[in-house]
C-alpha cells in the first residue's frame, strides 16, 4: 500500500469519538495484512456515521452485512475487557 493511501486511510479512521479513533487506528496494522475482502469491509464500515459504527462494534452478534463480521470481531477484540 502506498504511503499516501495509508495516510488517507489513517485520516478516515479519525472520528468524532476518541473511542472509535483508538479502535480503528489500532486495527490499521491488521488492515495491511488483511485479504482484499476484509479491506473492502473495513472501508465500508468507515463510511458509516460514528454512532452507527460504534453501536455495531459494541453490539455482540452479526452486523447487517455478513461481510463486515470479520472486521467487527477484530475491532471488538480491541475493546477494554470488563472485570
Amino acid at each position: 500500500m502506498a504511503q499516501a493511501d495509508l495516510g488517507r486511510l489513517r485520516w478516515r479512521c479519525r472520528r468524532g469519538m476518541k473511542e472509535l479513533d483508538e479502535l480503528l487506528l489500532a486495527y490499521l496494522p491488521r488492515y495491511l495484512e488483511a485479504s482484499a475482502d476484509e479491506r473492502a469491509a473495513f472501508e465500508a464500515l468507515l463510511d458509516l456515521p460514528d454512532p452507527d459504527l460504534y453501536r455495531l462494534v459494541l453490539t455482540a452478534g452479526p452486523g447487517p452485512d455478513p461481510a463486515w463480521e470479520c472486521v467487527l470481531e477484530r475491532l471488538r477484540q480491541g475493546l477494554p475487557r470488563r472485570a
